[in-house]
């Protein structure tokens, strides 16, 4: 004979303006209206009190205590469906008290809903819930996995620790979205290779008949040779974001470019640099450019959650990131051989974005990338006009700062002037955007790459004159 318990775990939710209330399976999430301050390593924080009670079904001869394990598997799927749309970790290291009782515990029914920050979600938390019971494991899986690289992402703010871990997690959730989707792609290849070869042996005036035939023939070592045994997690990752209308050369180049640091990751490479910069991590990180990349990353992969589910989420944020995503090097190429259309460059669009994502930051990143003099005269030759006129204020300064460092080691003069006037004109107002308007220097020390003025102007002390 069985006997009914029932847990409950008390949470701290840090997004602290959340209204939820929703069943799932045999638990029900709602908030208490209590609002709580914790603390932790980064600060002070305001939370929101959720409470998640769930009704077990225990045999006899098990303690009561047990319902803690049999209530576990429901906590973990609301905590993924928390953090998804806070976009905060909620994680059982949140839970402030649990008890188990065979006494019901009394809670007020209402409506499903969600409001986070005054915008209603209730209609999204529905899908959720549908397509939750539509793909379980499938659903269960991908919330968790963003769920655990949100708390490895926000467990390295100050010092990248786990930034390694996060990529690694993200990337499984794009090689399940990748998966879902590898039959459809193959099957589109194959048929396209189908088409490419009757097109091909009807050049060859055969009959209909013979054309079947030489297809059937000559279609395994074609599909072998264009196909192989198994599509590529490049290939089947950009397939799902065309799908969902999330692809473009940016975000291609950017996919290309983290498969192969999340390769260095999972197969290890030699890690050792001899300089560093603030936060200074405890151990060496394998991926290049950590924080970045995992930015980009938790905000793709939310998106394509979204997408898949079918919901709206993250697509605002995802928008306004990717536009900082760095444009692939045969685009800069040709912008600094003035083969773009200069129409999509000015001053504001340097700043705020346009169609090639070349801006004078993704700039200021390729030549770091980059260090070499002929980069800096070309930069210099394709924007004299724009950087001469650049008016600066305080939204921009931080773009124009660094730019304007590179650019005072040009040979050209009227820019090299301009570029140390900005400089200081920026450094005097205090608007650099760094913590100290040194670290620009040890910065790009980091990654090597050498500013002759700027060097010298800080050895000299000239930042007193500003």
């Amino acid at each position: 004979m069985s006997t009914k318990t029932y847990n409950q775990h008390l949470y701290c939710c840090k997004a602290s303006s959340i209204e939820v209330y929703f069943e799932y399976k045999n638990s029900v999430v709602f908030d208490t209206g209590n609002k709580i301050n914790t603390g932790d390593e980064y600060g002070i924080y305001e939370c929101k009190e959720l409470s998640v009670i769930t009704e077990c079904e225990l045999e006899q001869y098990t303690d009561s205590f047990e319902t803690n394990r049999y209530s576990r598997g429901n906590n973990l799927v609301i905590q993924g469906i928390i953090t998804f749309f806070t976009g905060i970790p909620l994680t059982i290291y949140n839970s402030q008290s649990c008890s188990a009782d065979i006494i019901p515990i009394e809670y007020t029914k209402q409506d499903t809903h969600l409001r986070i920050e005054g915008i209603d979600y209730t209609d999204d938390l529905n899908k959720v819930l549908i397509k939750l019971s539509e793909e379980p494991a499938l659903i269960i899986t991908l919330l968790d996995r963003w769920r655990k690289a949100a708390f490895l992402k926000s467990q390295s703010f100050d010092a990248d620790l786990y930034y390694d871990e996060a990529t690694l997690s993200f990337f499984h959730i794009f090689e399940m979205l990748g998966e879902c989707f590898s039959k459809e792609l193959k099957d589109k290849l194959e048929y396209n290779i189908d088409s490419m070869l009757h097109n091909h042996f009807k050049n060859f005036y055969f009959g209909e008949h013979q054309i079947k035939q030489m297809v059937e023939q000559n279609k395994k070592s074609v599909s072998s040779l264009l196909i192989g045994n198994f599509l590529n997690l490049a290939i089947k990752l950009k397939y799902f974001l065309d799908k969902y209308d999330l692809l473009d050369e940016n975000v291609a180049f950017f996919i290309d470019n983290m498969i192969k640091i999340r390769n260095a990751i999972a197969h290890g490479r030699i890690t050792y640099k001899n300089n560093y910069i603030w936060p200074l991590s405890p151990f060496y990180n394998l991926g290049k450019d950590s924080y970045d990349n995992v930015e980009f990353l938790f905000f793709l992969s939310a998106v394509m959650i979204s997408k898949f589910i079918g919901i709206s989420c993250w697509e605002d944020e995802w928008n306004e990131a990717k536009t900082f995503l760095m444009p692939p090097k045969n685009i800069i190429s040709d912008f600094l051989q003035m083969k773009l259309d200069m129409k999509h460059f000015n001053n504001e669009t340097l700043i705020h974005g346009n169609t090639y994502n070349i801006t004078w930051r993704t700039l200021f990143n390729y030549y770091i990338k980059n260090p070499k003099q002929a980069i800096i005269e070309s930069l210099g030759n394709v924007l004299k006009k724009l950087f001469l006129n650049a008016t600066i204020y305080e939204e921009n300064a931080f773009d124009i700062f660094n730019i304007s460092i590179i650019l005072a080691d040009s040979g050209i003069l009227d820019i090299k002037k301009k570029a140390i006037e900005n400089v200081k004109k920026i450094i005097s107002n205090g608007w650099y955007g760094w913590s100290n308007f040194k670290d620009a220097y040890t910065y790009l020390e980091f990654y090597s790459v050498p500013v002759t003025w700027y060097k010298k102007f800080l050895l000299e002390e000239g930042y007193n004159d500003c």
